[in-house]
């Protein structure tokens, strides 16, 4: 005998909405179960959306000093400083060291038997300078430019003949100097060097070979290497020497 089971019409009405809804629910992610918790701002989520991070302040810039003010008033023996500076030590000491860190030097990533021989470099004077205050109150920073410079050399590779090139780019230096009323008013607290815009020229110069030299003095090595040595063969206490003696000459602490 087959035993039947009556269910009210009432219930099969609820069964039958509460299928319709869920069906619906994975049909329309909007009628899906949202999670308030990953997503405050839901429409359906109740309550006020958490409020989202406030961006950082900004600090504000430190005030020079008086003797940073003093000192910056006084362009014209500042700049007579930074022309004599390059020219009679700066310019020297960096065509020095670079001519050390280039020759013998092995440059090739693809061909590991590249080296440079017969260096020559040629460093021009100063064609933009910038100096301003900060970043701390007692210290202004110092921007030297000397553009188109060239360095002359040539790459011992196997098998091949020695290619000839000269490479031309322009040398940023930045220094960032502290300043002071006292016996020694100048400090040297950071020094660093790049090369930009970069051109090489030459004969004999294979592509690997050209994009060998190319990726050296762009890839930040050669720029690292010439501030690592450069602040090796002379102290910042030496440097600083020299400009103060630089300065002294054109008076730029007279008064101050």
């Amino acid at each position: 005998m087959m035993t039947r089971f009556c269910v009210p019409s009432r219930s099969i009405s609820t069964i039958a909405s509460l299928g319709l809804i869920t069906l619906a629910g994975i049909a329309s992610p909007a009628l899906a179960v949202i999670d308030c918790d990953k997503t405050p701002d839901a429409p359906l989520c109740t309550g006020e959306p958490r409020p989202k991070p406030k961006p950082r302040p900004v600090p504000a810039p430190v005030p020079p000093s008086p003797i940073v003010q003093q000192v910056l008033a006084r362009s014209g023996q500042i700049q007579q400083t930074i022309d004599t500076a390059w020219s009679e030590f700066g310019k020297g000491v960096l065509a020095q060291q670079i001519k050390d860190e280039l020759d013998g030097k092995r440059v090739g990533k693809i061909i590991k038997t590249i080296h440079l021989k017969n260096v020559s470099v040629n460093l021009r004077d100063l064609a933009v300078k910038e100096v301003k205050a900060g970043p701390g109150a007692n210290q202004i920073s110092v921007r030297l430019v000397a553009p188109r410079n060239n360095v002359n050399a040539s790459a011992n590779v196997f098998a091949l003949p020695d290619p000839s090139y000269r490479v031309f780019f322009d040398l940023e230096l930045d220094l960032t100097l502290s300043l002071d009323n006292s016996s020694n008013p100048i400090r040297v607290d950071t020094f660093n060097a790049r090369s930009t815009n970069l051109d090489v020229r030459g004969s004999n110069l294979v592509g690997t070979v050209t994009k060998s030299i190319g990726d050296f003095f762009t890839g930040g090595g050669f720029s690292r290497n010439i501030t690592a040595r450069a602040t090796q063969s002379i102290t910042k206490e030496q440097l600083a020497a020299n400009i103060r003696a630089i300065a002294d000459r054109f008076s730029v602490f007279a008064g101050l």
